[in-house]
């Protein structure tokens, strides 16, 4: 034991005393099972794939714009840019006529 070195914690290590080897089997029989019908994750699944999506199907409303965006095509989003941009302009120009007509008008 040195001064800058720190001893690490011994591990806890579980052996089971006694194995139940027909239990095993069925255990192990019944994740297969579920794995090849698709209720149990794939062991070559990552977790990103697992949890993708599952938000989304949550929440109503997550869910209903993804099925608008889905009806209106791949660009729904840049339609719903452009509409953005040309209400802020109205509303810009609006702004500077109204500012316009009361500082100059009278």
């Amino acid at each position: 034991m040195s001064i800058f070195t720190v001893d690490k914690p011994k591990r806890f290590e579980r052996k089971p005393r006694f194995v139940n080897e027909r239990k095993e089997y069925i255990e192990e029989r019944k994740r297969k099972i579920m794995r090849e019908e698709g209720i149990l994750p794939t062991e070559d699944m990552k977790a990103e794939e697992l949890i993708r999506g599952k938000f989304f199907d949550s929440t109503t409303h997550l869910r209903r714009r993804r099925e608008k965006e889905q009806e209106e095509g791949p660009n729904y989003r840049s339609k719903r840019l452009v509409k953005l941009l040309v209400w802020l302009i109205v509303l810009v120009v609006l702004l500077h006529w109204l500012i316009k007509s009361v500082y100059l008008g009278q």
